[in-house]
C-alpha cells in the first residue's frame, strides 16, 4: 500500500462526526451522493448545506439497514422517489440510477462542488469512483470519502477504500482536510485538490 506524504496531511484536522466536517465546508450549491441507500445524508445535505441540487445516484437495489426495515430490496428505489417526492418536483433531488462511475461520466466536468462516496467498498470500485470523481469536481470542490477503513469488523468484509483513497491522492496531488470520526470507527476523510 503506498503511503501518504506530508503534504498530504499537513492541512488536516480532526472533526468529531462527519457532520461537524461537512458543516465545517459551508454551503454547497451542487452535490452528488454516491451510494444513498435511504437517503438520510442527502436529507441532511437538503437541511444543512443548502443546496440547488443533490444527485443521488444508485443501483437502488439494497435493503434497508438491519433494525431499519423501512424498505426492502424491490421497494428500494419506490421509497427514495415517495421520500423525495417533492424535491423530485422542485428539481432539488435528482435521482440517477446505475453503476455509479457510469453514471458520474454523463456529467460535465467542473460540475459538483461536492462528491459524497459511499457505494462499493471493494478497491476496484472506490477506484473507479475517485477516478469518475476528479474531473467532475470544480476547482476548490470536496471528495469526501465515508467508511475510510480497511476492514469491516461488523460484516468481516475486506475494504480497499483506504488504499485506493490513498493512491489517488498520491497520484492526483490530493490532500486530507479533515478526517472526521465515528464511534465503530467507519470514519470519513475530506479531500481536497493539493494548490
Amino acid at each position: 500500500m503506498q503511503v501518504l506524504a506530508t503534504k498530504h496531511l499537513i492541512n488536516c484536522q480532526f472533526a468529531v462526526d462527519r457532520y461537524q466536517a461537512l458543516k465545517k465546508l459551508g454551503a454547497q450549491e451542487k452535490i452528488a451522493e454516491i451510494g444513498v441507500l435511504g437517503g438520510d445524508l442527502s436529507e441532511w445535505f437538503m437541511k444543512n448545506l443548502a443546496p440547488k441540487e443533490v444527485h443521488m445516484i444508485d443501483l437502488y437495489n439494497c435493503a434497508d439497514f438491519p433494525g431499519r426495515d423501512r424498505f426492502t430490496k424491490r421497494q428500494h428505489e419506490g421509497f427514495i422517489h415517495n421520500r423525495f417526492e417533492n424535491e423530485i418536483k422542485e428539481s432539488k433531488a435528482i435521482i440517477k440510477k446505475g453503476i455509479s462511475w457510469e453514471v458520474m461520466a454523463h456529467y460535465p466536468n467542473n460540475y459538483f462542488d461536492l462528491i459524497y462516496i459511499d457505494a462499493g467498498h471493494d478497491y476496484n470500485s472506490v477506484k473507479k469512483d475517485l477516478e469518475a470523481s476528479a474531473n467532475k469536481i470544480k476547482d476548490g470542490g470536496y471528495i469526501v470519502m465515508n467508511d475510510y477503513i480497511m476492514y469491516d469488523h461488523l460484516s468481516n468484509t475486506k475494504y480497499g477504500v483506504v488504499q485506493a483513497t490513498n493512491e489517488f491522492c498520491i497520484k492526483n496531488d490530493w490532500e486530507f482536510i479533515y478526517y472526521a470520526f465515528h464511534p465503530n470507527l467507519f470514519c470519513d476523510v475530506v479531500l481536497r485538490k493539493i494548490n
